[in-house]
């Protein structure tokens, strides 16, 4: 018995999973950004029905978001510090500032103002779409 095109295939299958990869680092990067995206906007202009508040230096009214509602943007610092850290197949979507789990998940005397959570579930759907046309592709030879 004798076995033929084993150098051919191995050939194809490192190509397959190079492609592959860069393929789904494109997934993984896009995700994140979207992602990203998607907890900056609901802090920045999500709806907001809390109280209302008269602050001073400088002078302004703040109405502040109600308990399940994306917290309200006040100075931006929150939504300024919304960061991807992408490093190819793996991306963390962080919000940087000492506050921000004190939004998400609340506190003792707090209930959560969850934004980053809700991004992470809109986006959901579609990068499992994502995932699966390339395993589509990939299963039809495509990602070659």
């Amino acid at each position: 018995m004798r076995l033929t095109g084993t150098d051919e295939l191995r050939r194809a299958l490192r190509e397959f999973s190079i492609n592959a990869d860069r393929e789904i680092a494109q997934i993984v990067n896009g995700t994140a950004q979207n992602i990203r995206t998607h907890a900056i906007k609901s802090v920045q202009r999500g709806t907001k029905s809390g109280t209302v508040y008269e602050k001073t230096s400088p002078n302004r009214t703040h109405r502040a978001s109600a308990p399940g509602e994306a917290p309200a943007t006040d100075t931006g610092l929150l939504a300024n510090s919304i960061k991807a850290e992408i490093d190819g197949k793996k991306a963390e979507i962080v919000a940087d500032t000492e506050y921000a789990a004190w939004l998400e998940f609340g506190t003792q005397k707090m209930q959560p103002r969850p934004f980053m959570f809700p991004a992470m579930e809109k986006e959901r759907p579609k990068w499992k779409a994502r995932l699966n046309r390339i395993v589509d592709a990939a299963a039809k030879g495509i990602i070659k």
